[in-house]
C-alpha cells in the first residue's frame, strides 16, 4: 500500500510540473527573431568636399547677357502696395487714355516692352440710322365718367350712401317732390349743357357729411320756373 500510495505522489507533481511549464510557454507566445540593426539604420553617406570652381569654369559672356539674376524679372512690374488716392480711384479714362498709359509704364520699367492691342473690328461703315417706329395710340382710361344730366338725384343717400334709418323712405320722397316742382328750374340752367361728369366730386362712399345742395342761380331756369307757372294757372284756371 504504501509503495503504490508514493508512486501516486510523485506521477502527481510529475504532471503537475508539465501543466505549468507549458502555461509558461503558451503565456509568453512565439518569439520572433530580434531585426538586424544594420538593416534598419542606412549607412551614413561620407561627406564630400566640393572643390572651389575655378576661374575656368566662370560662365561666359554670352551666358552671362542671357542669364538673368534671380528676381530680376519682378523688378518689370511695379506693384503698388499702398492705398490709391481718390484722384487714382475715381479715375475716369477712356479706352485709348488706358492703352497709352499702359504703354508709359511699360518704358519705364528695367526691360522694356513692346505693348500691343489687338485692333477693335469695325462693326459698319454706314452713318448711324436712329430706329424709327410708327406713332402707336394708347387708351388710357380717365379716372372720372361724364353721363347725361340728372334731374332726379339725392346725392347724400344714392351717392354717398346717407341712411337716416326710418325717416329715409320720407326724406327720399319729399326729394322727388322739390325736383319735379324745380324741373323747369333746373332744365333752363345751363340749357346748352347735356351733359354732368364726376371730376371735382367725392367718390361714392367716401366719408362725406350730409350737406343741402341748394340749386345754382340762373336767370334762365328762372325764366322758365315762372313760364310753366302762368302756363298751368292759364291751362287749369282756379
Amino acid at each position: 500500500m504504501r509503495p503504490t500510495q508514493g508512486w501516486k505522489a510523485a506521477s502527481l507533481a510529475v504532471a503537475s510540473l508539465f501543466l505549468t511549464a507549458a502555461a509558461g510557454v503558451a503565456q509568453q507566445g512565439p518569439t520572433l527573431p530580434f531585426p538586424n540593426e544594420d538593416k534598419l539604420l542606412p549607412a551614413p553617406t561620407p561627406l564630400v568636399q566640393q572643390d572651389k570652381p575655378k576661374a575656368s569654369d566662370a560662365p561666359s559672356d554670352d551666358r552671362k547677357s542671357t542669364d538673368a539674376p534671380v528676381g530680376a524679372g519682378m523688378e518689370q512690374y511695379q506693384i503698388q502696395l499702398t492705398l490709391p488716392d481718390p484722384a487714382r480711384l475715381f479715375r475716369a479714362d477712356s479706352e485709348r487714355m488706358l492703352q497709352e498709359r499702359i504703354r508709359r509704364e511699360a518704358r519705364t520699367r528695367t526691360r522694356e516692352e513692346r505693348v500691343e492691342f489687338p485692333k477693335e473690328p469695325v462693326v459698319s461703315t454706314d452713318p448711324y440710322q436712329p430706329r424709327a417706329f410708327p406713332p402707336m395710340t394708347e387708351w388710357v382710361e380717365p379716372y372720372y365718367v361724364c353721363y347725361g344730366r340728372l334731374y332726379f338725384e339725392d346725392k347724400n343717400a344714392e351717392r354717398y350712401g346717407w341712411d337716416l334709418g326710418f325717416v329715409q323712405p320720407l326724406v327720399s320722397l319729399a326729394y322727388f317732390y322739390y325736383d319735379v316742382a324745380l324741373l323747369p328750374y333746373h332744365m333752363g340752367t345751363e340749357p346748352c349743357r347735356k351733359f354732368e361728369c364726376s371730376a371735382g366730386q367725392c367718390l361714392p362712399g367716401d366719408p362725406v357729411p350730409y350737406l343741402i345742395y341748394p340749386p345754382q342761380l340762373s336767370l334762365t331756369g328762372a325764366f322758365l320756373e315762372a313760364a310753366t307757372i302762368v302756363s298751368l294757372f292759364a291751362i287749369f284756371p282756379g
